[in-house]
């Protein structure tokens, strides 16, 4: 059974493995624990309770009345079974609940997958970012969900 719980201190290690499997852009534990700083971040993991694992996790960030969906990953043997989608479900309502209106997100051009997801998640395209992502260099699709 797969639970979601808000980050806490005890989990950064397990979200900078995934974030080291799954994600391009090198994200530090450092950086992990500094979002617990901030009232405004919002992060959530995903736990496979019968394996007591944590197999994913995403954030947000709520400035004003926008919320910007900073990471999301799962490990890729639990991909495709809605794990991702649980997670995005739970952040669409706490950025609604701290007072966004909309959600803002980046997402490489080659990933169709993402793409796929905050398109039937109702996400649309409002721009592009030139070069935005490195390792390797690529294009960034700008979307927004109206909350």
């Amino acid at each position: 059974m797969i639970d979601l719980f808000p980050l806490e201190l005890e989990y950064c290690n397990n979200v900078a493995e995934i974030a080291k499997k799954c994600l391009p852009e090198s994200w530090s534990l450092a950086g992990i624990q500094d979002v617990l700083r901030y009232s405004h971040n919002i992060y959530y993991i995903a736990k496979d309770l019968d394996k007591d694992e944590v197999i994913g996790f995403a954030g947000i960030m709520i400035v004003a009345d926008e919320a910007e969906l900073l990471n999301i990953a799962v490990l890729e043997g639990y991909r495709r079974q809605g794990v991702a989608q649980k997670l995005l479900t739970e952040l669409f309502l706490r950025a609604k609940n701290g007072g966004a209106y909309r959600m803002l997100l980046e997402v490489r051009k080659s990933n169709l997958g993402a793409r796929q997801l905050y398109g039937q998640n109702h996400f649309g395209i409002i721009g592009e970012r030139k070069n935005y992502y490195s390792n390797p260099t690529e294009d960034a699709i700008i979307m927004e969900k109206l909350l």
